[in-house]
């Protein structure tokens, strides 16, 4: 197995920490070894999957290959380290299992965290990056970064609101008067939910608090902002009773897991942007098949302490989420237009972004219709 050079600390007490800070900019790092230009003469125009044949079986291949070797070595910035998160986890086993190289694609994976390869992304330091959802991609656009999101693996978020399990809150009206603590800033879908409910924003205490979650008491703190795939579970390990209230009931449903791109290079070399997607679609399958083989890929490619419990919980939650939510029809991390705007209006509401930006500014199909031909993947014979 190929080994990373970058570690990652401790991921069960950390995971929120650096999550949060994924979504709200952190300290921005070069990404070692960027491209360097190249000197050679121009290469030929990608041929894009109308021009090879499409979705069928006359693609050619070998056409396709040399594109996207002449499109050369790709850097993708994982979203956080190696947790065992979409779409880090198929981008991790396509390369494991050789899947990058049977396209012609090169591949180099950076590990880091999802708001620094918005960054890369938009100085065409990297080609293409994890973003933990479309919230991320639209706010990097409205700064001016020139990136598109072109797959999202999961169609229902993984954010909730936990509360003990004896709790009296069981919808955003019954907040009123209660003490809610969030990470960082108020996320988008929260209010969104006490808006569906007519529950005013001064009509909660919101509180900042830290990473562990079991400062929720139902006392000082009423409610807590979390990942389904991670303070759960944590609770649980501490003996603590737990429930959640999603967003998705209440007007608050985000989406998870999307491949972000440097706009310029996904138009200059589509087939490149099509197979890595295609590739990344056959891996997902195969991580489904081999959940302990892939926890133990993404485990050996981290340099330093790995927690492989916790890691091993959250891609059982969260391949349950993308598994049991596909869009009928369709492939795995094919993105639906309304993923995209109902985040756009929730960043709009919450005053993150003065108003709605475009959605073809923001995402694009393109490359992903081009890799199925409704639910089935287009591979090689």
């Amino acid at each position: 197995m190929k080994n990373g050079k970058f570690g990652m600390a401790a991921l069960s007490m950390l995971t929120v920490l650096a999550m949060a800070a994924a979504g709200c900019g952190g300290n921005e790092a070069k990404p070692p070894g960027s491209p360097a230009p190249s000197s050679e003469a121009p290469a030929p125009a990608s041929p894009s999957a109308e021009e090879t044949g499409g979705a069928s079986s006359g693609i050619d291949w070998e056409a396709r290959k040399a594109a996207n070797q002449a499109a050369g070595e790709i850097l993708y910035s994982t979203g956080y380290y190696y947790a065992a998160s979409s779409p880090d986890v198929q981008t991790v086993m396509a390369d494991e299992l050789g899947y990058f190289e049977e396209l012609g694609l090169k591949v180099r994976i950076q590990p880091g965290l999802d708001s620094q390869g918005m960054k890369f992304l938009a100085a065409g330091q990297a080609q293409i990056s994890s973003a933990g959802n479309p919230s991320l991609v639209i706010t990097s656009v409205d700064s001016g970064a020139e990136i598109k999101g072109v797959a999202t693996f999961g169609s229902v978020g993984v954010n909730a609101l936990m509360v003990l399990e004896e709790s009296d809150i069981h919808s955003p009206k019954d907040l009123i008067g209660k003490t809610l603590g969030y990470k960082g800033a108020i996320p988008s879908w929260v209010i969104s939910m006490l808006a569906s409910e007519g529950v005013a924003r001064d009509q909660i205490k919101a509180v900042s608090v830290g990473y562990d979650p079991r400062i929720l008491d139902g006392k000082k703190l009423d409610a807590l902002t979390v990942y389904k795939t991670n303070e759960p579970n944590m609770m649980e390990k501490a003996g603590i009773k737990v429930r959640l209230i999603d967003p998705g009931e209440f007007g608050g449903e985000t989406s998870f897991g999307v491949v972000a791109v440097n706009a310029k290079f996904a138009a200059d070399h589509p087939t490149a942007i099509e197979d890595f997607l295609r590739a990344l679609s056959k891996a997902h399958q195969y991580a489904l098949e081999h959940p302990e083989e892939t926890l133990k890929v993404l485990e050996a490619r981290s340099a330093s302490g790995y927690d492989l419990e916790a890691e091993t919980n959250r891609w059982a939650v969260e391949s349950q989420l993308v598994q049991e939510h596909l869009h009928e029809g369709r492939g795995v991390a094919w993105q639906a237009d309304v993923q995209w705007q109902r985040e756009m209006d929730m960043l709009v509401d919450a005053e993150v972004i003065q108003e709605p930006i475009p959605l073809d500014r923001v995402m694009d199909n393109s490359y992903i219709d081009a890799i199925y031909e409704g639910t089935e993947l287009i591979w090689p014979e």
